[in-house]
């Protein structure tokens, strides 16, 4: 008779792991949101994905127009023009910037200024250094070539050129030109709304409590929040539920009926107190828990009447490393955007050998600050640490993935660092 006793499964566990990018097919095929299109002013729409192609609707710039502060001359009258016989002209009116009017004829001229626009007749401007006057006309002592000191209509933006593509974000500087073309109203998606449901007991947003040491202050949500807010989504709930199932079920009930998307923190490991995983398996048409990431790897989603829920685990570099790879991708697919226009790639050389000793058939994911190589180029040093470590994360620029079955990355190999443009609001400096 053995005396090992049979193996007792009573405490719950994650059976299977899924590819990442088979899990986010599986969900993205099943989400049945429609997000809406709304009309915006394009000053306004910064941020914000195109819902449709947008084309110019006038040449940019319209009309030829002046590169400096000078006269306005058909170039062919000044064709003999020589220090020994300057041709003089005769100063007809003055146009500033933006304006357009007259007709120049033989011996005749505009005072122009930069930004202003040909008169009819003119073909070239010289500029106010290189002529003299005796007060009643003024004199020019070379000739000038057609076009010379002029930006020719259209040079910039044709007419009917594409501007911008569908599911583009709407940048400062797009906006701007928009409106310098006379588009005053793009069609824009709806933003997605989306709750952020931080689950434990241990939480509290109360600096006070925080700093008495009863709760942990709940910064995760946080981040998450502006990283959900920098894809363009607008925050209609952000709350801490805490471990009861009644609570759980009453908070992730209203998150579903107020919101496009749903990203839930914590709860999601398969410890006694960790119930989320529990109810959404429950109740979810799609649920899939346990991803090939590491960090993160007891992340997942579900689907509720067609909504997504994405559960990003509670150590911070699992919460990132999941957002990354499922909820920023779930968010931009309902957006009809691509995610490529996000993130931010660099060739770097790692700097250190990084060696795994478990998770090896999973895509695992090291943060990494960049720091310039003298000879030109960037070389990549890993921060590693415990999956709970913040700082590590803060002073990263970005991240680089190693593949399944990949047990080392040895010091000078060539590596592709990914900055997500979601969570650095502001690249960081390589030093």
């Amino acid at each position: 008779m053995s005396d090992v006793s049979p193996r007792d499964w009573r405490y719950r566990r994650i059976s299977k792991f899924s590819d990442v990018e088979e899990v986010l097919a599986e969900v993205t095929r099943r989400i049945s949101v429609k997000l809406g299109t709304i009309t915006l002013r394009p000053r306004y729409a910064v941020g914000h994905v195109l819902a449709e192609d947008v084309f110019a609707r006038i040449d940019l710039p319209p009309f030829h127009m002046s590169h400096v502060d000078g006269f306005a001359v058909r170039s062919s009258d000044l064709s003999g023009a020589s220090e020994d016989a300057p041709v003089g002209l005769v100063v007809e009116g003055h146009i500033g910037p933006g304006e357009r009017r007259g007709r120049i004829g033989p011996g005749s001229t505009f005072r122009i200024h930069t930004g202003g626009y040909l008169p009819e007749g003119a073909d070239t401007v010289v500029p106010q250094e290189d002529v003299f006057t005796d007060g009643s006309k003024i004199y020019v002592s070379h000739p000038y070539r057609p076009f010379e000191n002029v930006v020719p209509a259209g040079s910039d933006v044709r007419r009917g050129q594409l501007l911008a593509n569908k599911g583009d974000v709407l940048s400062p500087a797009k906006a701007s030109l928009f409106e310098t073309l006379r588009i005053f109203g793009v069609n824009v998606r709806e933003a997605p709304r989306v709750t952020i449901l931080s689950f434990g007991d241990e939480l509290t947003d109360s600096p006070v409590e925080a700093e008495s040491g009863e709760k942990i202050l709940n910064t995760h949500a946080v981040l998450v929040s502006q990283m959900a807010r920098a894809l363009g989504c607008e925050i209609v709930g952000n709350t801490i539920v805490p471990d009861r199932p009644e609570a759980v079920r009453a908070a992730i009930d209203e998150a579903v009926n107020n919101s496009h998307c749903v990203l839930t923190i914590g709860g999601s490991s398969v410890g006694d107190i960790d119930l989320v995983g529990a109810e959404l398996g429950k109740r979810a048409e799609l649920f899939i828990q346990g991803l090939k990431l590491q960090p993160g790897r007891v992340g997942g989603v579900a689907l509720i009447g067609g909504k997504p829920l994405i559960m990003l685990p509670g150590l911070i570099h699992s919460t990132v490393n999941v957002f990354n790879y499922l909820a920023a991708p779930v968010l931009l697919h309902m957006l009809e955007a691509s995610s490529e226009q996000f993130i931010i790639k660099v060739d770097a050389y790692l700097a250190e050998t990084v060696e795994f000793q478990r998770w090896i058939d999973f895509k695992r994911i090291v943060w990494v600050t960049l720091k310039r190589l003298d000879g030109g180029g960037y070389e990549a040093h890993p921060n590693i640490a415990d999956a709970s470590n913040i700082s590590s994360i803060t002073y990263s620029h970005g991240f680089i993935e190693v593949p399944p079955n990949k047990p080392v990355v040895a010091r000078g190999e060539r590596v592709v660092v990914k900055i997500p443009l979601w969570f650095t609001w502001s690249i960081k400096e390589p030093v």
